[in-house]
């Protein structure tokens, strides 16, 4: 499991009371596991985000929660912005259950997306997509991390639209019965468990092993 935050700390713990068993931790998808087509797709897609290495080697962080028959990635403010909204406009993004949702994420929220510490650039991504523009500058360079994270979420969709995983992503910005899931995991409303569950469940894409 990657670095965990509170908010990931809090889901688990819900989506364990509304009876979904964790397992361990298990690193993100490889291109040496995909597909033929799908690894030419996020071959393809490196390339439209401004990549620069013949060939990178892509390493995707692990799955944020883990449990028996399905993964689950809680999306917070970085992952929103126009290299996203990219990356769930081909191929398998464009028909994820969270793909619409997202596009308006994407649009509504980019500000928040953010540049302080290593969120803009950061040496690994340079290496990837080139030297960074300034903050805010979308011409040139952008921002070659927020180019990384959109690419690594696309490797994640695109393992579960071949059927590697089965996978859910949901939003700090998503509703749940009736309720911003922002405010759920900070303790500032509830819901019925069962509530989350069957949205998580809904979000679903991929095989059900």
């Amino acid at each position: 499991m990657p670095k965990t935050g509170a908010r990931v700390i809090a889901l688990d713990r819900m989506l364990q009371d509304a009876g979904l068993a964790s397992r361990s931790a298990k690193r993100g998808p490889r291109l040496s596991e995909l597909p033929d087509a799908e690894r030419s797709a996020v071959k393809r897609l490196y390339r439209r985000l401004g990549g620069v290495l013949d060939e990178p080697n892509l390493r995707p962080g692990g799955w944020d929660l883990i449990y028996d028959g399905i993964l689950v990635e809680l999306d917070e403010e970085m992952h929103f912005n126009r290299y996203r909204a990219v990356t769930l406009g081909v191929d398998a993004g464009a028909s994820a259950p969270w793909a619409a949702a997202y596009e308006d994420f994407c649009r509504a929220h980019e500000r928040r997306s953010g540049t302080g510490g290593r969120r803009w650039s950061s040496p690994s991504a340079e290496r990837m997509f080139g030297p960074a523009a300034p903050h805010w500058t979308f011409e040139g360079g952008g921002a070659p991390r927020w180019k990384q994270r959109a690419l690594y979420d696309a490797m994640k969709d695109v393992a579960a639209a071949a059927g590697v995983v089965r996978l859910s992503r949901i939003s700090v910005y998503d509703v749940v019965d009736g309720v911003r899931l922002e405010d759920l995991l900070r303790g500032r409303a509830v819901v019925p468990p069962s509530a989350l569950r069957t949205f998580v469940e809904s979000r679903a894409l991929g095989v059900h092993r």
